[in-house]
């Protein structure tokens, strides 16, 4: 191996020592002497500049831990250029602190550049070798508990000086799910590698990023002058995602979402400051992902709201707080009563009547929607069975029940709405399911699959809020379902915008074409429903007739219904 050192007169400052506050950095030549080093050092080690400099890098290091370091370094430039690892670290006083290394090589300079960060692990010359667990294996960043001591330890710097800044930057791969799933863990796993690397180019060597876990990665930016510079960062993070990541024969896009808690009075622990940045990160992916958000107090008051919530959520059911309320499906032609759509309110005992806006969403990350769709899906066909021997009419009227994306993809849907139908009497024919587009998408192979064994079963089956998710023409002639539901957001401007009558008119068309009927939501205007009428769309539902209502309120409707038939 060549020999290089940079004589004394070339080094670019009269002392070997260089300000970098709080950054543990050594340049070595190429036979790993240290020719300079941050004056952090002295901090970490006890020794100065005069027992650091000209001294093999080796020395420094635990006698038990040289060889597999040398053999590390050994490898640098014969494949890879940067190699990373845990050793422990003779300090003056003769104990040892743990270190994790990111070591470099420049091959035009002839120099390596080597930064490491503190394992807050103080063993004693004697003590076993230092265990790998700060260090990521599939990545070599450092993983979440070094990460969580160097947060820490930035905390301390930060009481000692008060203009200490730093911030914690939460990164989340979007659709890794979907890639890992579809291309396999090896693919998956040559993404995080890709991620990481650009990571680190996309920072500076005083910053740490590590890998938190998963598809999620942490950085850690110090001696910041606001909060801009996280942003700035951020920004030119996502910058190198536009391209996609080669990865063998596979080409992959994907994007970066980022949240971002700065330093402050407010952090005396650093799983709190981690944990405001994944709840600023959760916050851009409920954004469609791509983006960064700053994290704010206003976030931690809402994710304790939705605990408590969440909480109320689970002990709805078992205390019966749930009830379904019923809007009227009429036919478009003469505004009679056809059925109704059944949809769960839930009566809070202190917040009164909550939307489902608010606590579907929730239901839906939690799990619990299967089982509060279970609850509906027997209300609905009781009640429902019971106007049929109240009022007997011909033709009977229908209920309309809505099915999750979790329930489709449940494996005992199937069962389960069977021996709903049969323990309360009523007849298929009668049930109508609907599924959404997002639901259906999810898994459309599955989807088809169950929604052909329950049309065996003589349900009827919609598509509900067509237009607004990720519809595929190649899907929907597949689908066996009976008809296709207009989402309310293009209903409601149609009287006044014609590109959104145009738009329904479409969709009429290619219902009927495939042999579709047409129900359409959110009618609140006479000239709506003349508009529908005219296109030949068969149901409509909204406001024009009737809101949701209690199966109470419901019956007084069927009743009226019946006195304008005769």
């Amino acid at each position: 191996m060549p020999i290089y050192r940079k004589p004394p007169q070339e080094i670019p400052s009269e002392s070997a020592f260089f300000r970098l506050p709080g950054a543990l950095l050594m340049i070595l030549d190429d036979d790993w002497i240290v020719q300079m080093m941050s004056e952090s050092w002295r901090e970490v080690l006890g020794h100065g500049e005069e027992t650091l400099r000209w001294r093999p890098f080796t020395e420094l290091i635990h006698e038990h831990d040289r060889g597999d370091v040398t053999a590390l370094l050994e490898r640098i430039g014969v494949g890879m250029n940067t190699v990373r690892f845990s050793c422990r670290c003779r300090k003056a006083d003769g104990r040892y602190v743990g270190l994790a290394w990111s070591v470099s090589h420049d091959a035009d300079q002839g120099l390596f550049y080597a930064s490491a960060h503190e394992t807050a692990v103080h063993l004693s010359e004697h003590e076993a070798r230092l265990p790998e667990v700060f260090v990521d294996g599939l990545t070599g960043l450092p993983n979440r508990g070094l990460f969580l001591d160097r947060v820490a330890h930035a905390m301390r710097r930060a009481q000692r000086r008060k203009d200490h800044r730093f911030a914690v930057i939460h990164c989340g791969v979007d659709r890794f799910s979907v890639i890992n799933h579809s291309l396999g863990n090896r693919v998956g796993d040559l993404l995080l590698i890709e991620v990481a690397n650009l990571l680190r180019r996309a920072t500076r060597p005083t910053d740490m990023v590590a890998r938190l876990g998963g598809d999620e990665f942490g950085v850690l930016l110090e001696d910041i002058r606001d909060a801009s510079a996280p942003v700035r960062v951020v920004k030119r993070m996502q910058e190198k995602f536009v391209l996609p990541f080669q990865l063998h024969e596979h080409e992959v896009f994907s994007s970066l979402s980022a949240g971002m808690a700065v330093s402050g009075d407010q952090y005396t622990e650093a799983d709190v400051m981690l944990r405001d940045a994944n709840m600023a990160m959760r916050r851009a992916k409920a954004q469609g992902g791509g983006g960064y958000v700053l994290f704010d107090r206003g976030m931690h008051e809402e994710a304790l709201r939705r605990l408590d919530l969440e909480l109320d959520l689970r002990r709805a059911l078992e205390k019966e707080q749930f009830e379904a309320y019923y809007q009227p499906i009429v036919r478009v032609k003469d505004g009679r009563l056809t059925g109704f759509e059944a949809l769960v309110r839930w009566n809070h005992p202190e917040r009164g009547l909550i939307s489902p806006a608010e606590f579907i969403p929730l239901a839906e990350e939690n799990g619990l929607i299967v089982h509060i769709g279970r609850w509906m899906l027997r209300a609905a066909c009781q009640q429902m069975r019971q106007w049929q021997l109240a009022f007997p009419r011909r033709p009977a009227l229908t209920v309309s029940v809505n099915l999750s994306a979790r329930q489709l993809l449940h494996p005992e849907v199937l069962a389960e709405i069977r021996r709903t139908l049969r323990e309360t009497g009523l007849s298929p024919r009668h049930l109508k399911l609907e599924i959404t587009e997002s639901a259906m998408m999810e898994n459309a192979e599955r989807a088809i699959e169950l929604l052909e064994a329950l049309k065996r079963t003589r349900l009827k089956l919609m598509l509900d809020d067509f237009g607004t998710g990720y519809s595929s023409l190649s899907y929907l002639h597949r689908l066996p379902i009976d008809a296709l539901k207009v989402d309310r957001s293009f209903v409601m401007h149609m009287h006044e915008r014609a590109e959104d009558c145009s738009f329904v008119e479409t969709i009429v068309d290619l219902a009927h074409k495939l042999g579709r009927e047409v129900v359409c939501e959110g009618v609140e205007l006479p000239e709506q429903a003349a508009l529908l009428r005219s296109l030949g769309v068969e149901y409509a539902q909204g406001f024009l007739y009737s809101r949701p209502v209690t199966a109470a309120q419901a019956e007084m409707l069927i009743i009226e219904d019946a006195q304008r038939g005769r």
